[in-house]
């Protein structure tokens, strides 16, 4: 059985603009993967020296690239506005470095179909998988979700966001409805979670992918850091 692996967010440095240090530190306090944040002034996938810059620094972490998080549909950027828009921008970052999910913030449905319409296809044949944002507000209501998903005639999945779906106490059935769709998984550090059934339901379900925690900054990255890894472990007590 293949090691689960831990990541963490780089919004947690999302006030800065992504940089080796910040790979590294996050590799030096143990984990295996990323979620780059593509977010304005983060980092700029359109750059092809930012995507060699991130392709060298990774390796020299030790890091792999697990998913990245598009920005989000109402940004600066719209994304019906040219031929090339923000979000095909982040799936050529694909082409250089190899990546599991792309996660998509969306919209009300109906530009959420129009835009998955246009993103999967070409998502595709990089071997992305296009992954709904669940912390999308059109898409708040897990059944929602589900529904919106099950509808898609293009293949997509589910980035389930444990903190918000704990907001209503329905995290464990969270999962459970999303279960044939989860593609991805974000965990916050900290939080009244009840680890024990949380964990034991991950395993249920039978979700293996990487479990990546999306940590606010409370303090420094290093404190944060070191509560993500306090986290980890009480995870990997379950596991």
């Amino acid at each position: 059985m293949t090691k689960r692996q831990f990541g963490i967010s780089t919004h947690l440095y999302h006030a800065q603009r992504l940089c080796r240090d910040h790979l590294l530190e996050i590799a030096a306090h143990g984990f295996e993967c990323v979620e780059i944040d593509a977010a304005p002034g983060h980092f700029d996938a359109r750059s092809a020296m930012a995507v060699a810059d991130l392709q060298q620094w990774l390796a020299e972490a030790r890091l792999t690239l697990d998913a990245i998080n598009a920005p989000a549909p109402d940004g600066p950027e719209p994304w019906h506005a040219g031929a090339l828009d923000p979000v095909e921008r982040v799936l050529y970052v694909a082409r250089r470095i190899p990546l599991r999910v792309l996660i998509l913030p969306v919209g009300a449905p109906k530009g959420a179909s129009k835009a998955v319409e246009r993103i999967a296809p070409l998502a595709e044949p990089l071997g992305v998988t296009v992954a709904i944002d669940s912390r999308s507000p059109s898409m708040a209501a897990i059944g929602s979700l589900v529904t919106f998903v099950e509808r898609c005639e293009a293949t997509v999945g589910i980035a389930l966001d444990f903190a918000a779906a704990a907001k209503g106490g329905g995290l464990v059935d969270a999962i459970e409805t999303t279960s044939e769709h989860l593609a991805t998984v974000r965990v916050p550090a900290g939080g009244a979670i009840d680890w024990a059934a949380v964990m034991t339901t991950v395993q249920k379900v039978g979700y293996e992918g990487p479990l990546i925690i999306d940590a606010a900054a409370a303090g420094t990255a290093k404190d944060t850091l070191v509560r993500a890894r306090q986290t980890r472990e009480k995870m990997e007590r379950w596991l």
